[in-house]
């Protein structure tokens, strides 16, 4: 009897332990849960108000870009006038002098570039000095590296790590030209058939004479630039596992390999990258981190380079995953870098979401698809954006096998 009763005692006690070590368990769990979800949140909380800060960070630096252009060309107006204001842009690199008296540019696009100085009225009838200036500026000009325009000064902006024309233009005796031979150059260019001269009228109200002669660029120029950027457009282009091609296309479409390039967006170097969208979004997807990502750091040609790669496969293998067909993946690709996805989504369905979108892109052909983007989408810009990067594609093939 006694045995018994010790035995359900026994039981009763086990029991008792069990439930209070299983409600031990249970508020443990409990607690661990509550503290994964307050980490979680506070996780979550830290990046947001990160992610806050670096906004506040490039709208700071944007408000910061305007106000220096700005000041800029106002000094640009004072002295050439309000119609003879030429800046950098996304084809053609323009650079002044530190007192705005002399620019030279260079347009990446037609393959030419322009020396050009701001003289009196009494200087302008004087040949001979037309002649020395003007030689003096295209000698500076051909081994010139950048980075000394008082717009590129205030920015930081770095120099080249070789001269800008670089193998793109030629002596008589059809040799590249270099340090040694930029006066020869410069006596053989400069002739006074060549010369041009216009008056124009500064904000200043002073009458000036503009002085300037044109330079032609080798008839390749084009594919010269684009072989100084085939070893990192390669190493990229295998990092992220894209076409090499595809690249290409759009770095060529996009600046003609200008690595001064710079757009109104902003937009900056050779793949046009804007700092508060495709850049900011293609450092997070290649390093994982928000940053405040500057015209500075996209003028460096390897930075722009990878930053354009990577965002170019967040579009392929983010944005667009949901494309089945390979090559109508890729137009839509192409038309985002442009315009954005939302924009490429609008072309096929009214509405910005992409995927709702993707059953009409997947129920057509690529060929439909290139054909449907270039008649529907939003801007003309982009309508034809798409087509000239899917044909100059082709220009990179060989480049592709290597």
């Amino acid at each position: 009897m006694n045995l018994c009763i010790n035995i359900v005692c026994l039981i009763c006690f086990l029991t008792l332990f069990a439930n209070a070590q299983n409600k031990n368990e249970a508020d443990a769990l409990e607690k661990f849960k509550k503290e994964q979800e307050q980490g979680a949140q506070k996780e979550e909380e830290s990046f947001q108000y990160y992610r806050a800060e670096v906004t506040k960070q490039f709208e700071t630096y944007t408000t910061e870009q305007e106000r220096l252009f700005k000041e800029y060309t106002s000094q640009i107006e004072k002295k050439w006038g309000a119609k003879n204001v030429l800046t950098s842009s996304k084809k053609e690199y323009v650079s002044y002098d530190s007192k705005y008296s002399s620019r030279s540019s260079v347009d990446f696009e037609t393959g030419t570039a322009k020396v050009e100085i701001l003289m009196t009225e009494v200087e302008a009838k004087n040949p001979r000095m037309i002649e020395q200036k003007l030689k003096e500026q295209v000698a500076q000009l051909v081994v010139a590296k950048g980075g000394t325009d008082p717009l590129e000064i205030k920015n930081a902006v770095p120099p080249e790590g070789k001269p800008i024309l670089a193998e793109q233009v030629m002596t008589r005796e059809g040799k590249p030209v270099t340090e040694k031979t930029a006066k020869q150059f410069a006596e053989q260019t400069v002739q006074p058939a060549q010369v041009t001269q216009e008056t124009v009228t500064g904000k200043d109200g002073i009458k000036r004479v503009v002085v300037g002669v044109q330079i032609p660029l080798v008839p390749n120029h084009v594919k010269k630039r684009a072989t100084d950027f085939r070893e990192q457009v390669k190493k990229e282009s295998d990092r992220f596992g894209i076409d090499i091609t595809l690249v290409f296309a759009i770095m060529h479409t996009e600046s003609y390999f200008n690595p001064k390039a710079k757009s109104p967006v902003p937009a900056f170097g050779l793949m046009q990258l804007v700092p508060k969208s495709g850049a900011r979004d293609a450092f997070f997807f290649a390093y994982k981190k928000d940053s405040l990502v500057t015209g500075e750091y996209l003028y460096v040609s390897s930075n722009n380079i990878e930053l354009g790669t990577a965002y170019l496969t967040k579009l392929l293998t983010v944005e667009f995953r949901g494309v089945k067909d390979p090559k109508s993946k890729i137009y839509c690709a192409i038309s985002a870098y442009n315009t954005g996805p939302g924009n490429v989504a609008k072309a096929f369905t009214g509405k910005r979401n992409v995927t709702q979108a993707l059953p009409q892109i997947n129920a057509m052909t690529s060929d439909q698809v290139f054909e449907h983007l270039k008649k529907n989408l939003p801007f003309e810009e982009t309508r034809s954006y798409v087509a000239k990067v899917s044909e100059r594609m082709g220009l990179y093939d060989e480049w592709s096998k290597e």
